[in-house]
């Protein structure tokens, strides 16, 4: 899988894992901190994750109130190297005031003021030089993107009117390898106008074309996937605006420290097998567990399924299997500085809901016999 493999070296030469990162018998995901303020643990999407997994990659320390589950006044936001990169204040448990982000220079990165959880007036993006990128104004209307400058300070869209190209990150696991993609069209009174291009970008800067959306007076009316040949018309599958994750921060959801949790790949595995059930339950009669092996090369490619515990209808167990078998990457297990053939062992529980004839496969782990 391109892009992937890629991005594993990168984070295993980055963050140095030369363990297990599932050995973390009790996790600690938050921790007191003087003057009163708790410590919490988040990954760079603000996951929950343990202080002493190496995927964290941010503290947030500030006051919370247990009782109400929610954050209480004032914060701030550091990554591992001790530099604050976001700043901001709660009040009964909604977003107050200017909430403002940093660079890991010390730039500022953005700033932007909330009312009642809502961001209201102009929230302005800048480059890590200082320079003005963006600036995206919020009223009763919504919001509408006011003014953009591009990486040689062009000013491609005054007050409301020009072109509009900027690569937004993509945010989880997606098989096709891409880390952002950028958008790219025509701006009309702050709004999305005829037709915008698609295109995904992966970690050694290719760009390739994903597609478009198509637009009339801001309001989305079609769009075409290029790499499945899909149109649809059911609501816009790409950003337009940056993408800023810390509001996942007060949802206090956590995940294990292994590179499928991290990485969103569970997540993705879970859905791609909720689809293929999807509107089909014939054989599946009750909830159970299933288990299967997966022999996974050093280069992330599955050379053998096998079921331990599946459907006992054949039928179903058949699609089970079939449908594991559309996943052409894995993430290859790593031990003693390389990565190493292993035997992957993935156990899930799977819910039944009839009243919309839906399956939903859910706890998803994976666990590796040689490394991790």
């Amino acid at each position: 899988m391109r892009g992937y493999l890629l991005i594993y070296l990168l984070l295993t030469a980055t963050l140095g894992l030369a363990g297990p990162a599932d050995t973390i018998d009790t996790p600690t995901y938050y921790e007191s901190a003087p003057g009163g303020t708790v410590r919490f643990f988040y990954d760079d999407r603000y996951y929950l994750t343990d202080k002493r997994c190496p995927f964290k990659s941010i503290e947030r320390v500030g006051k919370f109130d247990f009782r109400q589950q929610q954050f209480a006044g004032e914060f701030v936001d550091f990554d591992n190297q001790g530099r604050a990169i976001l700043r901001g204040r709660y009040a009964d448990g909604k977003k107050a005031g200017q909430f403002t982000a940093y660079h890991a220079n010390g730039q500022l990165k953005w700033e932007v003021t909330f009312v009642d959880d809502v961001p209201r007036g102009i929230w302005a993006y800048y480059y890590p030089d200082g320079k003005p990128l963006l600036e995206v104004a919020f009223g009763a209307d919504g919001a509408t993107i006011r003014n953009f400058w591009d990486a040689r300070g062009r000013h491609r869209v005054v007050d409301g009117n020009g072109r509009y190209e900027f690569e937004v990150e993509a945010d989880g696991y997606n098989e096709y390898g891409y880390v952002r993609y950028n958008r790219r069209g025509k701006v009309v009174d702050g709004r999305p106008e005829g037709n915008w291009i698609v295109e995904y970008v992966f970690e050694d800067g290719e760009k390739t074309g994903a597609g478009h959306e198509y637009y009339k007076r801001g309001r989305f009316i079609r769009g075409y996937e290029a790499y499945t040949d899909e149109a649809f018309a059911d609501a816009p599958r790409y950003r337009l605006l940056p993408l800023d994750v810390f509001d996942r921060a007060p949802l206090m959801i956590s995940k294990s420290c292994t590179i499928d949790e991290y990485s969103g790949f569970s997540f993705f595995l879970a859905e791609r097998l909720d689809a293929w059930f999807k509107n089909d339950l014939q054989g599946l009669v009750e909830p159970q567990p299933i288990e299967f092996r997966i022999l996974v090369d050093e280069n992330g490619e599955p050379r053998h399924i096998e079921a331990r515990r599946t459907f006992t209808d054949k039928r179903a167990a058949s699609g089970l299997l079939a449908a594991l078998h559309t996943v052409d990457f894995w993430f290859p297990s790593f031990a003693g500085g390389q990565y190493v053939e292993d035997t992957l062992t993935l156990t899930a529980d799977v819910a039944l809901d009839t009243a919309d004839q839906s399956v939903h496969f859910v706890n998803i782990r994976i666990a590796r016999e040689n490394g991790n």
